[in-house]
């Protein structure tokens, strides 16, 4: 590579000529050779070219005055999933002169792990875009590791240059080694402030985030921050020769979260179609180009069980680890759901809670993959999942599940527990019943008749009170529910502890809610709910509830 004239490159005889003073060049790229890298092979300039800006990009302001103000410190961290559009952002910014600084751009890829060959490719990213270094910096020789003397005369180096430097890696999260990490610390730590960093990454990466932040000296761009608002999408949508309607827009928006990738494709997918508006309201894209990406992307770069679990539990709309192990038959759904949380894999944890969920068109695209390729388990999952959320008190969840499984008769049950625990059926659950119970079959003994009477005398009949009178109706009138409680006499009294267990329970709170709100452990409560189904003979919590209602016990 050819050398400033403040930094002369050793002679063949003799010693090599110092730069007195490190300097930044601007004007220009310079040209990498096919200089080898520390495992002899040679180093590919294509890694230190800027991305390319789609003419359609919609120029986000708020995000890059957000960046411009990062890169006023040490760190920014720009973080999201697969086609948030992380990529793009640093390099239209890079591109369209916002920096305020020279940026030296490096795309890292799976082989630059070895740290010899990542600090490798980061000092030949500083000489190709024109960021002269003294020669006595040096360069790695051994790929599978770097000597500390290289960091601090790095370090040293750049904290002498005549004005700050952007380094931007992209694609961090590809070199996951903690050696590498360990020596991006030290240079951010050493470099002063002419070096200010970018990392563009799919997850955390191993640096002290914590020490970062209680710096505050670090500027962080998370998921949340690269969704598209409305105006954004109505912006991209235009670019794309779409004049779509605000409803369209608000549509688009909220099914695909904001989600960049989505939204680029399902344009581009509407400027093929006839109708535009109603494509976009079907938002069909599981279908299409979404799944293609979703799949390449996110899917199959997870290993086996790890895919296994996403697609079985992607009947879900929010995921309990208890939940997917029963779905999956193993016992560590808890540390995949974890992994897959931090490593911004399209889910995402719910509050401060053991539960998560997928965003919309990962569940939609995971779903479709199961029904096309596992056509028979679905409804088997929806039949475990229905008991799991029953068990839990869940009714509302569980009856969607027994539904979607096809076990009416389930589901009736559910709704006669639901009433006798004094649930409503008024206003919105009445109109989704109607629609979840569209496929029950009409000869469905016991309850069908029940159910369906209910459901066409809204609202009068879906009160608790109007039920239990129709239940003692004579037979000419509505038709009598069967397996109605029977006199059971109480012959052991409920504890203190079992009592508060109970009331809990009838608040509809999980086995793990209850635990945290008593201060004891999820055996315990379990210990607590088992005592009480044979005091009460019963054998599931809706029972224990409703039998304790009958006690006048709540």
């Amino acid at each position: 590579m050819p050398r400033s004239t403040t930094s002369a490159a050793p002679d063949s005889g003799g010693a090599p000529r110092i730069a007195r003073t490190p300097a930044v060049h601007t004007a220009g790229l310079g040209t990498t050779q096919s200089q080898p890298d520390a495992t002899g092979d040679p180093l590919l300039a294509a890694k230190f070219s800027v991305p390319s800006v789609p003419e359609s990009f919609v120029r986000r302001r708020r995000l890059l005055d957000r960046l411009t103000d990062g890169t006023a410190g040490s760190l920014t961290l720009i973080t999201g999933p697969a086609g948030a559009g992380k990529t793009i952002l640093a390099a239209s910014w890079t591109a369209r002169a916002t920096a305020p600084h020279p940026v030296v751009w490096l795309t890292l890829e799976d082989d630059d792990s070895a740290p010899g060959v990542f600090w490798t490719y980061v000092l030949e990213a500083f000489r190709h875009h024109r960021v002269t270094l003294p020669d006595t910096v040096g360069a790695p020789t051994h790929a599978d590791t770097v000597d500390r003397s290289l960091l601090v005369r790095l370090s040293s180096a750049l904290a002498g240059l005549d004005q700050p430097v952007v380094l931007v890696l992209d694609g961090l999260d590809r070199v996951p080694d903690r050696e590498v990490a360990s020596g991006l610390t030290f240079i951010l730590s050493h470099a002063g402030p002419q070096l200010r960093l970018v990392l563009i990454s799919r997850v955390d990466p191993l640096l002290p985030l914590h020490r970062y932040r209680a710096e505050d000296s670090i500027c962080e761009i998370r998921s949340a921050d690269l969704a598209f608002t409305r105006h954004e999408t109505a912006t991209l949508l235009r670019r794309h020769g779409l004049a779509s309607p605000a409803e369209t827009v608000e549509a688009l928006t909220r099914r695909s979260e904001g989600w960049a990738a989505g939204l680029r494709l399902c344009a581009l997918a509407m400027q093929r179609t006839d109708d535009p508006t109603g494509f976009a309201r079907s938002f069909a894209l599981s279908q299409s180009a979404v799944a293609d990406y979703l799949l390449a992307e996110v899917v199959e770069a997870q290993p086996a069980d790890t895919q296994d679990l996403l697609v079985r539990t992607s009947i879900l709309n929010r995921v309990h680890p208890q939940l997917a192990n029963l779905l999956t038959g193993r016992e560590d759904a808890e540390g995949i759901l974890a992994g897959l949380t931090r490593d911004n894999t399209f889910v995402e944890p719910i509050g401060d809670t053991p539960w998560c969920r997928f965003h919309p068109l990962f569940a939609e695209v995971l779903h479709a993959y199961l029904r096309s390729h596992q056509p028979g388990l679905e409804p088997q999952l929806h039949r475990r999942a229905a008991r799991w959320f029953a068990d839990a008190g869940l009714v509302s969840e569980a009856m969607e599940h027994a539904a979607a499984a096809g076990d009416w008769e389930y589901a009736a049950a559910l709704i006669v527990d639901h009433l006798a625990l004094g649930g409503s059926l008024t206003g919105p659950d009445t109109h989704r019943l109607e629609r979840l119970f569209a496929g029950m079959p009409a000869d469905l003994p016991g309850a069908a008749p029940w159910l369906r009477h209910l459901l066409e005398q809204r609202p009068e009949l879906t009160s608790t009170q109007p039920w239990v009178a129709e239940r003692t109706a004579s037979a000419d009138s509505t038709p009598a529910l069967e397996g109605g409680p029977a006199d059971v006499v109480l012959v052991e009294s409920l504890s203190d502890r079992e009592r508060d267990v109970l009331r809990l329970a009838a608040e509809m709170m999980s086995t793990e809610e209850i635990a945290t709100e008593l201060y004891v452990s999820v055996n315990t409560v379990k210990t607590h709910l088992r005592s009480i189904y044979r005091k009460l003979a019963v054998s599931r919590r809706s029972d224990a509830v409703r039998r304790a209602r009958e006690f006048h016990l709540l």
